[in-house]
């Protein structure tokens, strides 16, 4: 590897093309902190353990140019299929009506008919890459010509290794239920370096 890899390649300089820089200040604090019961997403994905989507990171048909753009270069810089696997609950409209049960999205300010909720989880190793989102399965869903907001519900206990990061804030210690907006455009990565699966919401709605 030359030497100036080790702190640029066609990634970096595809974010700074997009105006990224890390020292910039994006505040991230807390919203709230839903109540949820872990146990309750457990049982949900033990019941339904192979009835997921389940992929790596790779480019979709869905996906915008500039998201499959984000993808291809970090497949080219190293995630593969076997460092970012997640299982992925909620596309399917029977998952989506039960999670509407298990968890009360309206301290978000959202309404549920126009709300989104997939469940996610990372076994240990598993990285989501530094991205922001295109919100484009959203859009696919309701059809409606607004940008809606996205936020991360973290479910279960903290444990050893885990985090979340938004732009320049390392998230940890969370507690389940605490709820994070995800700002549009803003870069973010989710992870498991951990022991236990790590469990999240992602929850994407119009904020009224």
């Amino acid at each position: 590897m030359k030497i100036e890899q080790f702190t640029r390649n066609s990634f970096t300089d595809f974010l700074d093309e997009q105006g990224y820089a890390i020292a910039d200040s994006v505040p991230v604090e807390k919203l709230c902190t839903l109540k949820v019961d872990p146990s309750d997403w457990f049982e949900f994905m033990q019941d339904n353990w192979m009835d997921c989507f389940c992929a790596p990171y790779e480019p979709r048909p869905i996906l915008d140019d500039l998201s499959n753009q984000q993808m291809l270069l970090a497949n080219h810089h190293g995630y593969h299929s076997g460092n970012t696997i997640k299982r992925d609950w909620g596309k399917d409209p029977k998952h989506d009506a039960q999670f509407k049960e298990l968890v009360d999205v309206t301290p978000l300010g959202l309404d549920p008919a126009t709300t989104q909720i997939r469940l996610l989880c990372y076994q240990p190793g598993n990285i989501f890459p530094v991205h922001w989102d295109g919100l484009e399965g959203w859009g696919e869903k309701f059809g409606i010509d607004k940008t809606p907001t996205r936020f991360s519900v973290l479910i279960n206990p903290y444990s050893w290794g885990q985090y979340l990061q938004i732009h320049n804030t390392m998230i940890t210690n969370w507690t389940p239920g605490d709820s994070y907006v995800i700002p549009t455009r803003v870069l973010h990565c989710s992870g498991n370096g951990g022991i236990v699966p790590k469990v999240t919401l992602t929850v994407t709605g119009l904020v009224e």
